[in-house]
């Protein structure tokens, strides 16, 4: 076997992918240096011939009695081959014992409940531990926690939020308002952007999908107790501004703390332990950010770790970020309770990040399981004609499998706590990330466990009684949507991307009925956008369109509007309002389980909240709501929805159609 092809063949043991399909069909095949470079992100050392003979040598040599980790139905008997006679017994997840026996050639238990455990065989010369993922059958469906087939909601973003005293960005407490609202319409859940840390220092950044640690809560929305005065107008955020003085407000509002009355002081204590070594650990990293800069790689040597070193140098501060955090979930708390008093099926929906930044919270707490000299990215598709790159750290997936999925197990839970929804952003990771080097090198596929990681989202799924939407947009692969939904996760349709070969739009009843329906998302154009051509007219200006592809891409949308004039039954001088409600009116037709209204367009917006690719050159995440929470109970486009939404989505259909 020449260099070349034994490169390959230790590649294609680790799940990357030697070539890809882009959204042409064209296929890129992985270089070189591109296979050396995520070879070298899973800890295998690629470099030189000499080291790929070794490792693969090692790769081929390597077998166990028992595979690294079973897989099984909860409820289901446990069947497990093992070569060689052993004893053997399975522990749960806090080390209790609750099985054991003997085998020559089975290992057989009659049930495990759903849940984590670890079998350990031991024979004459040897012994072995595998994770066992008891998984149910499938994830929480609608009609399993609401007695329904269908339902609808609206999706907004939090940071855009106005309202009287929030000092001009959305806080946690206007949450309340804003369900208030929309459960009297008649919505069973809002919907926000990602609410990860950002991290208390983050000055400039300001996007929800770059989060220092996804497994806590932004500060930025917290509100303090004082509140924080008159909103400022300006139509766009001012980050610095209004965290200068919420963080002003919020360290002054900490130092009293120790006169507040008696119940917050043990509310404080019971967060405190329960959030354990985890909490202790983000907090000195927050703290530890405020002196030495938002990137722990940059910082001095022995802080670069977790343990007793940073320990002590963040000592001093640490109870604060634990008190923010504290401050956070109970604010969010409160949100979803107030959404469940308005009558939402399912409250507050979130959202999942693909990733975190490199240098940010959750890469230090985990440096075991990410993936050393790589981000992750995407490669050119119809969000990015030049392809993404997302700059957030990718977990290795033998390293995720080492940890038992540790890091995606405690997300998960933190997140389906607080909401009845959880979205998984780019929920084609679960199968396969797209890795691009820091060398430069050509970015390539790498693939992920992606039946464990189902099971994983199924468990903690059913232990927190959330639906799961999957954001499945992109090169989907066959086969991918048959078993994401077979896992219990819904699909992501989104009606402007659901085409005929012509570029119309197909009608509602042709979307997936397994999945939530919308017409846009943050990513793409609002509803107005998409009518006018504002995101052409957005390409064309950054310059991924030429004067020709543009006039072609408006010719296109000319009969899209065509389209859905006819299938929305409206006249040729519709304004703009009329149109909004009419297209929303037929999407709530669709089969689909779930249909999500976006707040933009009951707002009338034109512009989306965020252009893939930029940074500056288009209003990304700053755009502010034109009216104030409070006044949105009376907004028109609202009170209206009651009378546009089929009954079979407003909790009237107590059988509907099967799924």
């Amino acid at each position: 076997m020449n260099a070349d092809d034994a490169l390959r063949s230790l590649a294609g043991h680790y799940g990357v992918h030697l070539a890809f399909h882009d959204l042409s069909g064209r296929e890129h095949s992985a270089t070189p240096e591109t296979l050396r470079a995520l070879l070298g992100g899973m800890g295998v050392d690629a470099t030189t011939p000499a080291a790929v003979e070794e490792a693969l040598k090692e790769a081929q040599a390597t077998k166990r009695v028992l595979p690294d980790e079973i897989r099984t139905r909860a409820g289901q008997p446990l069947r497990q081959p093992v070569e060689r006679p052993c004893v053997w017994l399975i522990l749960d997840e806090n080390g209790h014992e609750i099985a054991s026996g003997t085998a020559e050639r089975m290992i057989e238990h009659a049930t495990l409940p759903m849940g984590y455990f670890s079998l350990h065989a031991k024979g004459r010369d040897w012994q072995t531990e595998t994770f066992v993922l008891s998984a149910p059958d499938h994830a929480p469906i609608t009609s399993d926690l609401t007695g329904r087939h269908k339902g609808w909601g609206v999706c907004g973003a939090l940071y855009g939020l106005r309202s009287s005293h929030n000092g001009g960005l959305g806080r946690y407490t206007d949450l309340p308002g804003v369900v208030s609202a929309l459960g009297e319409a008649g919505a069973q859940f809002f919907g926000l952007n990602p609410i990860h840390a950002l991290g208390w220092t983050a000055d400039e950044m300001i996007s929800p999908y770059s989060p220092t640690h996804r497994g806590f809560f932004s500060t930025d929305h917290i509100a303090p107790s004082t509140g924080l005065g008159p909103t400022p107008t300006p139509e766009q955020i001012n980050y610095p501004t209004a965290r200068r003085r919420q963080r002003a407000a919020l360290r002054a509002e900490y130092e009293g703390f120790d006169g507040a009355g008696k119940d917050d002081q043990r509310a404080f204590q019971a967060f405190r332990a329960r959030g354990g070594a985890a909490l202790d650990t983000f907090a000195q990293f927050e703290a530890l950010s405020t002196r030495h800069g938002l990137d722990f790689r940059d910082w001095p040597a022995e802080l670069r770790r977790p343990g007793s070193e940073a320990a002590r140098a963040a000592a001093e501060d640490v109870g604060f970020h634990q008190w923010l955090q504290w401050r956070a979930e109970t604010q969010i708390d409160a949100a979803q309770s107030a959404a469940l008093r308005a009558g939402m099926d399912f409250g507050l929906y979130l959202d999942l990040a693909v990733g975190a930044r490199p240098g940010g919270a959750e890469a230090w707490m985990h440096r075991d399981t990410i993936a050393p000299g790589v981000t992750i990215g995407a490669p050119p598709d119809h969000l990015n004609p030049e392809g993404q790159s997302w700059n957030l750290a990718a977990h290795a997936p033998a390293r995720m499998r080492a940890a038992h999925y540790a890091p995606l197990r405690a997300m998960l839970r933190k997140l389906m706590a607080k909401a009845g929804i959880l979205r998984v952003d780019h929920a084609l990771g679960l199968l396969r990330s797209f890795w691009l080097p820091d060398d430069g090198s050509p970015g390539g596929y790498v693939s992920q466990p992606f039946d464990s990681l189902l099971a994983v989202i199924a468990i903690e799924a059913a232990r927190a009684n959330c639906l799961v939407v999957g954001e499945d947009l992109g090169l989907v692969p066959p086969g991918f949507r048959e078993k994401l939904n077979a896992a219990g996760l819904l699909s992501y349709a989104v009606w402007q991307y659901e085409t005929h070969d012509d570029g119309t739009l197909v009608p509602p009843e042709a979307l997936r009925p397994f999945a939530l329906a919308c017409f846009g998302t943050h990513d793409t154009p609002t509803l107005k956008g998409f009518w006018y051509g504002q995101d052409i007219a957005w390409w064309q200006k950054m310059g991924w369109l030429g004067t020709s592809a543009a006039a072609a891409r408006h010719s296109e949308r000319a009969r899209q509007r065509g389209g859905l004039r006819v299938q929305c039954g409206l006249p040729p001088l519709a304004g703009s309002e009329q149109i909004a409600e009419a297209v929303q009116a037929k999407l709530s037709t669709a089969p689909s389980a779930l249909v999500a209204l976006q707040l933009d367009d009951l707002l009338g917006e034109l512009d989306a909240q965020n252009l893939p690719g930029t940074i500056d050159e288009h209003p990304n995440w700053r755009r502010r709501a034109p009216v104030t929470v409070e006044a949105l109970r009376e907004l028109p486009a609202l009170k209206r929805l009651r009378d546009i939404i089929p009954a079979d989505r407003r909790g009237t259909d107590q059988k509907g159609p099967s799924q």
